[in-house]
């Protein structure tokens, strides 16, 4: 019988081809680092704080939803993450990274603090620019799918 735990590891492995899910200690990580990347421009607006605290919520993650929700973005970014198990694979930094550039983005603004967050991250995760370069414009190219698929289905 499926479980929720199924629904968020074939979410997953449908974005990412990610086949088992990450420890549950490394979500608090992966949360405040994209939180910090979003606060790059002096402040986590309202709808980056809601993109992500709906993503924790549609990945079943209660504790990474609450923080969300709450976290002030003001940690020393190399602190946070330090020790983090899903920085370990490459697989887990590009995908922290590619999230906090979607957080960042989903005001409607990938302001120059944010991005100036986001490389400093990469820089420390070991991450190449030409590789962040590569995943902020898939994200402006996600955005625009999101968008032509919208209006595809706002046709009445």
């Amino acid at each position: 019988m499926p479980s929720i735990e199924d629904g968020t590891l074939w979410i997953m492995d449908e974005l990412y081809g990610i086949q088992e899910l990450p420890p549950e200690e490394d979500y608090e990580t992966f949360t405040k680092a994209v939180l910090i990347c979003a606060k790059g421009d002096g402040t986590i607006s309202p709808e980056e704080r809601a993109w992500f605290a709906g993503r924790s919520a549609a990945y079943q993650d209660i504790k990474s939803y609450e923080l969300a929700t709450s976290y002030a973005g003001d940690d020393d970014l190399q602190k946070v993450l330090a020790g983090s198990s899903n920085v370990a694979s490459r697989k887990g930094r590009l995908i922290t990274i590619y999230v906090a550039i979607q957080a960042c983005s989903s005001d409607g603004e990938y302001h120059p603090g944010e991005q100036q967050k986001i490389h400093q991250m990469a820089a420390l995760l070991g991450i190449e620019e030409s590789v962040v370069r590569e995943l902020e414009q898939l994200s402006v190219e996600e955005a625009e799918m999101r968008k032509k698929r919208i209006a595809i289905f706002s046709k009445s």
